[in-house]
């Protein structure tokens, strides 16, 4: 099932932490994100704080539908951004679920994205 769609109410699809950090609302969520991303995250939280940075000047831009992975393509080639003790750059495999993390601690930006269930974490869900 898809867990994000913008046209419903994502109230009661999400648990919103205001006030916390993209680690503590990722944890909170966990059932959005594979086990390499919850893994991932807590080391390249600069990476989230620079796509979090692009995401919302498109908003701002008034784009009412955006690709987290041209975020994650601008990014790497347009910065000196690399991941913490990662063999990329920037791996694409993350953008789904930064894209995820974003639309939980900017909930008055969800609709910027469409979402695909991710076969990832639908396995990973399967054999826990």
């Amino acid at each position: 099932m898809n867990q994000m769609q913008h046209n419903s109410s994502p109230q009661k699809e999400f648990q919103y932490n205001f006030g916390t950090g993209p680690v503590d609302v990722m944890l909170g969520n966990r059932n959005l994100f594979t086990q390499q991303f919850i893994d991932w995250l807590p080391d390249n939280l600069h990476i989230f704080k620079a796509f979090t940075r692009e995401a919302i000047k498109v908003h701002e831009k008034g784009f009412k539908h955006y690709s987290a992975r041209t975020i994650i393509h601008f990014l790497r080639h347009h910065s000196a951004l690399t991941e913490n003790n990662g063999e990329w750059k920037i791996n694409n495999n993350h953008s789904p679920y930064l894209a995820r993390l974003f639309d939980l601690m900017y909930p008055d930006k969800v609709g910027l994205w469409e979402y695909r269930e991710t076969k990832a974490v639908t396995d990973e869900q399967q054999y826990n």
